[in-house]
C-alpha cells in the first residue's frame, strides 16, 4: 500500500490511469466484461465445401470482380468512362506477377502522397462519386472533442463536451467512433478535451484521417483501395485505433474502417494439409471480449489479446499476437489457417498455405496495415480448460524498505524460467511513486493448472517474501474455464493516455543462464525503476514448439524469450515545442531502452507495442525474417499504397510532422535517406530455441 498522505506525481498517476491496472474481482468497482454485451457478433456453424473451401461471410460475397467494374459504374452513374480512372483496378495482378518494378514516385508535391489543398487532391465530384458507389458509406467525421470547440463548423455543446471528457479514457466509450486514435500523442493531440490538453484553443483534424469509409462489404474496400491508389492519396486501415504507435491514423488520409465486420463462424471439423480439428472464421471487426464470449458458448478457447477491446483478426494477429494462453499454445499468428484479403491492386483473394503462400506467411506476424486489407481469418481453436489465477500486491512502507522491496521483486523475476517451463502467463507491474514503490500481480494466470499445482509453483516465492518481512495476502481463484478466468482476472485498461511514451523488449532465457547474467539484467531493470519509470511485464514463453511448429513471420525473439517488458515516461511539458519533446523522446530511446538492448543482444521488441523511433526496427520487430518480408511487400504492394509506421517497407517513407515530433500529423513522403536493415544476430532456425 502507498504511504498515508503520499502525494502522487500527476504524470505517474496518469500512467496508472492509462494502464488501469485493477483486477476485475467480484467485489471490485472496476469495469467487468460481464457488464458489456457483445454487439452485433453473429455466431453460426458452417462447414467446408467438398473441395476444402471455407464459405465466405455474406458481406464477403458482395465484391467487385475486375471484369465487372464497368457494369458496376454504368449501373451506379449511368456511364462508366467518366469515373473509370479513379475506380479502375490495377493493370498488374500482384498475386500473379512476381517481377513488378516498385515505384517510389508519389503524386503529390515534394514526392509526397496527395494532401488536402494540393492541385491533385480529389475534386468534390470525385468524393461524391466514392460516396455514391459505396452506398453512402463515405464519412467526413469531425474529432469527438470538436464538441468542445466552436471553430470546426460542427455543433459545439457544453453538455456533450463534459460527458465526452468524463469518458475520455474509457475504451468502451470509444469503440464506435470512426476516427479516434487511442494513443493520442501520435495523433498530434490537435483536438483533445480542453481540460485535458488545449494548445491552440481550437480543434484541428491533425493526424486524424480526412475521410472514412464505414465498411459493411468487401466491394467498399475494393473501391476505396482503388480510389486511393489511383488518386495518390494516403490510405489507412482502422478497426479500434488501439495501435501504440498511431498506425490507424494519418493526416489527409482515406481510412478503411472495418469495425462493423462482426461475424464469427464455427467449423467443428476443419481439415487441410497441416491441421485437422476445430476452427473458427472471424470477421476483422470482432474484438477480444466478443470473441471470448462466443467461444465460451462453444466450450472452446480462441487466442486473442490480453486487452479485451483489441480486434483479433487485424493488427493483433498480423503483428504476432500474444495471449493469456501463449505459454501453452504459442502466438495468435501460429493459429491462422487462412485469410480473405483485398490486395493493393484492388482484387479480393484467398490466402492460405496453398493459395498465395508467401502472402500467407507474411500475414502471420509480418504486421498489419502493410500487405493488404484483411476481411476475415480462419483460426484453429482449443477445447476449454480449467484455470487457476492468483493476484497479490505489496509496496514500500514503514516496514518495507526500498532494498527489501528490491529483494522481493528480484526473487519474483528469478521464478521466470520455472514459470515459462510450466506454461505460466503472468501480468504484473512495478511503479515508483516518488520513492514509494508498488508491485501488483494481476494475474498470475495458470491455465490448465489445478490449485495444488499452482501453489506448488508460486508458494516458494511467497515463502521468500515472508522471510524478507514483506506482507502479502495472495488471492487464489479457480475457474472451470477460460472465459470466466479471463473476465475476473485481467484489467480493463484505459485509453487516450496523455503524453506517455512507451517501448518494449523481449528478454531471452540467456539472461537467466548464470547468476552473473541474471544480476546484470536485474541491476539495469532496478535502475530503470529507481529513475522513476514504471515497468509492466509478462512472464511468457510462446515457443515455436508450443505454437504447433508453424512456419510464420513471427518475431523470433518471442520464441526464445521468457519475459516481455514495457517501460515508459511522460513528457515533462506537452506544451513544449516539437523539437524539445523530440529530444526527450530520443533520450529515452537512446538511454533507458539502449541499456535494455545491451542486456539482450540479438533479441527484439513487439511491433504492436513498440517504440515508434525504434533503432533498426526491422531487426527489432522481425529479426532475420525481415529481408524476406520486404521482398513480399514489394511483390504484393509495388505501388506502396499501404504504409504503417515501423511496418515492413516503411523505412523508405516519413511523415513530415507539422511540429517535427514523430506523429501522424503531416504529409507522408519519400524519405531521402532511409535507414536500412542490418542483422544483429544469426539467422533464425525454427526450433533453435531448444524448448
Amino acid at each position: 500500500m502507498l504511504a498515508s498522505g503520499l502525494i502522487v506525481p500527476l504524470w505517474l498517476a496518469a500512467f496508472v490511469v492509462a494502464r488501469q491496472l485493477t483486477p476485475r474481482g467480484a467485489n471490485s468497482n472496476a469495469l467487468r466484461l460481464d457488464d458489456i454485451e457483445p454487439r452485433d457478433v453473429k455466431l453460426r456453424t458452417i462447414a467446408q465445401t467438398p473441395d476444402g473451401k471455407v464459405p465466405l461471410f455474406a458481406w464477403e460475397t458482395v465484391a467487385v470482380p475486375p471484369l465487372q467494374l464497368s457494369s458496376t459504374l454504368q449501373s451506379t452513374f449511368g456511364a462508366a468512362g467518366q469515373f473509370l480512372s479513379i475506380f479502375k483496378f490495377a493493370d498488374i495482378d500482384v498475386g500473379a506477377s512476381k517481377n513488378t518494378a516498385v515505384t517510389y514516385n508519389l503524386q503529390g508535391p515534394g514526392n509526397c502522397k496527395v494532401f488536402p489543398g494540393d492541385v491533385k487532391w480529389p475534386s468534390p465530384a470525385s468524393w461524391a462519386a466514392l460516396k455514391l458507389i459505396t452506398g453512402g458509406a463515405l464519412l467526413k467525421p469531425l474529432p469527438q472533442a470538436s464538441a468542445c470547440y466552436t471553430n470546426t463548423g460542427g455543433s459545439a455543446s457544453a453538455a456533450k463536451c463534459q460527458a465526452m471528457t468524463k469518458s475520455w479514457t474509457d475504451p468502451f466509450a470509444q469503440l464506435d467512433d470512426p476516427l479516434e486514435m487511442l494513443s493520442a500523442l501520435y495523433q498530434g493531440m490537435t483536438c483533445q478535451p480542453p481540460t485535458i490538453f488545449n494548445r491552440t484553443n481550437t480543434c484541428l483534424q491533425g493526424g486524424y484521417p480526412t475521410y472514412v469509409v464505414k465498411i459493411t462489404n468487401v466491394a467498399q474496400i475494393q473501391l476505396a483501395v482503388n480510389f486511393a491508389r489511383n488518386t495518390g492519396i494516403r490510405l489507412v486501415i482502422r478497426n479500434t485505433g488501439h495501435d501504440f504507435s498511431g498506425k490507424s491514423g494519418g493526416a489527409g488520409a482515406l481510412s478503411i474502417w472495418t469495425h462493423h465486420l462482426k461475424d464469427v463462424a464455427h467449423l467443428p471439423t476443419y481439415k487441410d494439409s497441416s491441421y485437422t480439428g476445430p476452427a473458427i472464421k472471424v470477421g476483422v471487426g470482432v474484438q477480444g471480449f466478443e470473441l471470448y464470449a462466443a467461444m465460451d458458448k462453444l466450450g472452446l478457447i480462441a487466442l486473442g489479446g490480453e486487452c479485451p477491446t483489441v480486434g483479433t483478426a487485424g493488427g493483433w494477429i498480423q503483428g504476432g499476437g500474444h495471449s493469456p494462453v501463449s505459454s501453452l499454445w504459442g502466438m495468435g499468428a501460429d493459429h491462422a489457417l487462412g485469410f480473405e484479403v483485398v490486395t493493393a491492386d484492388g482484387r479480393f483473394v484467398t490466402v492460405n498455405k496453398k493459395t498465395n503462400p508467401d502472402l500467407y506467411w507474411a500475414l502471420r506476424g509480418g504486421g498489419g496495415g502493410t500487405f493488404g486489407v484483411v476481411t476475415s481469418v480462419i483460426m484453429r481453436v482449443h477445447k476449454d480448460i480449467p484455470v487457476t489465477a492468483v493476484s497479490w500486491n505489496y509496496g514500500t512502507g514503514p516496514n518495507v524498505t526500498a532494498a527489501t522491496f528490491s529483494a522481493a521483486f528480484k526473487d519474483y523475476l528469478a521464478t521466470f524460467p520455472e514459470g515459462a517451463k510450466n506454461g505460466i502467463y503472468s501480468y504484473w507491474n512495478v511503479f515508483n511513486f516518488g520513492g514509494a514503490m508498488t508491485f501488483s500481480m494481476s494475474p498470475y494466470f495458470a491455465a490448465g493448472k489445478s490449485l495444488a499445482e499452482t501453489r506448488a509453483l508460486i508458494e516458494p516465492h511467497f515463502a521468500k517474501l515472508k522471510a524478507l518481512g514483506v506482507p502479502i495476502a495472495p488471492k487464489y481463484t479457480t475457474f472451470s474455464g477460460f472465459y470466466a478466468a479471463y473476465n475476473a482476472s485481467f484489467p480493463v485498461e484505459a485509453v487516450n493516455n496523455k503524453g506517455i511514451v512507451t517501448a518494449s523488449r523481449m528478454f531471452p532465457k540467456a539472461n537467466w543462464a548464470t547468476p552473473q547474467a541474471f544480476d546484470t539484467m536485474y541491476a539495469a531493470l532496478w535502475a530503470t525503476i529507481e529513475s522513476g519509470k514504471a515497468v509492466i511485464g509478462y512472464n511468457i514463453s510462446p515457443t515455436w514448439a508450443r505454437g504447433g511448429k508453424q512456419d510464420t513471420a513471427v518475431n523470433p525473439a518471442w520464441r526464445t524469450g521468457i519475459a516481455y517488458l514495457i517501460t515508459g515516461f511522460p513528457h515533462t511539458d506537452l506544451y513544449a515545442s516539437g523539437a524539445e519533446l523530440l529530444v526527450e523522446r530520443e533520450n529515452f530511446t537512446r538511454g533507458t531502452m539502449e541499456s535494455w538492448r545491451k542486456l539482450t543482444p540479438g533479441s527484439g521488441a513487439y511491433l504492436n507495442e513498440g517504440d515508434r523511433i525504434q533503432p533498426n526496427f526491422q531487426w527489432a520487430f522481425w529479426g532475420s525474417h525481415y529481408p524476406r518480408l520486404l521482398e513480399i511487400k514489394k511483390r504484393y504492394d509495388p505501388f506502396n499504397l499501404f504504409y504503417a509506421t515501423t511496418g515492413v517497407g516503411s523505412e523508405f517513407y516519413e511523415v513530415r510532422s507539422e511540429t517535427g515530433y514523430p506523429d501522424e500529423n503531416g504529409r507522408l513522403c519519400v524519405k531521402a535517406k532511409p535507414e536500412m536493415y542490418y542483422a544483429e544476430g544469426p539467422e533464425y532456425v525454427e526450433g533453435s530455441e531448444n524448448a
